[in-house]
């Protein structure tokens, strides 16, 4: 997509497109004695996340920590947004949250029970093992076939000046772009998907 000022490489199909989840799925790890239980399913966004997490607490009372993190494509957008529910700062929701990022889920939430098995894993350890915790239920579900691929399907990376920014935000709006990845440093560097449908008239534009 051409935008004055700005350059973008041509549109690509995703070898792996957007996903979500049919069905609860849940999955186990033991770290140093600490149990970690991933469950993944459907949410459309906080609410639905929040709704996971209560089922979750209801069932395991006696856990030391309910960390959590969810992700959905709303209105042209993805949101997201990690919860560390006790733990270190960063520790716990973050790496969550990026499993998810990683695997290309939306409509996903995803929270992570801990049971503390004595010994301290460190801030790098909590990270990883919730991280690992995610991906596994994550793969678990996969193997499950509980996975469903989900427009959009067609991917761009745009690279705009600063100045750019009302224009291409409003032709993302119009052909109900998702943005994907967004970096800001000297320019704008935006990772956007397009429904199947509206790529070649996106492409076009």
């Amino acid at each position: 997509m051409a935008v004055a000022g700005s350059r973008a490489e041509r549109p690509r199909r995703a070898a792996d497109p957007l996903r979500r989840p049919t069905s609860e799925c849940t999955a186990a790890t033991i770290v140093r004695g600490s149990r970690f239980l991933a469950c993944l399913a459907p949410a459309e966004g906080a609410a639905e996340a929040e709704a996971l997490l209560r089922r979750r607490v209801e069932a395991y009372p006696d856990a030391s920590h309910h960390c959590w993190a969810w992700r959905a494509w709303r209105g042209g957008r993805l949101e997201s947004a990690g919860h560390d529910a006790g733990e270190p700062s960063g520790t716990a929701g973050r790496p969550i949250a990026g499993a998810l990022e990683r695997s290309d889920l939306v409509q996903a939430g995803c929270v992570v029970t801990r049971w503390f098995g004595g010994t301290k894993l460190g801030t790098g350890g909590l990270s990883r093992a919730y991280a690992e915790a995610a991906a596994l239920v994550i793969e678990t579900a996969a193997t499950a076939e509980a996975l469903q691929a989900v427009e959009p399907a067609a991917r761009w990376r745009l690279v705009f000046p600063y100045e750019r920014t009302g224009p291409v935000r409003g032709a993302l709006a119009r052909f109900g772009a998702v943005e994907l990845t967004g970096r800001y440093g000297a320019e704008v560097e935006l990772t956007v998907a397009v429904g199947r449908v509206r790529a070649g008239e996106f492409d076009a534009a």
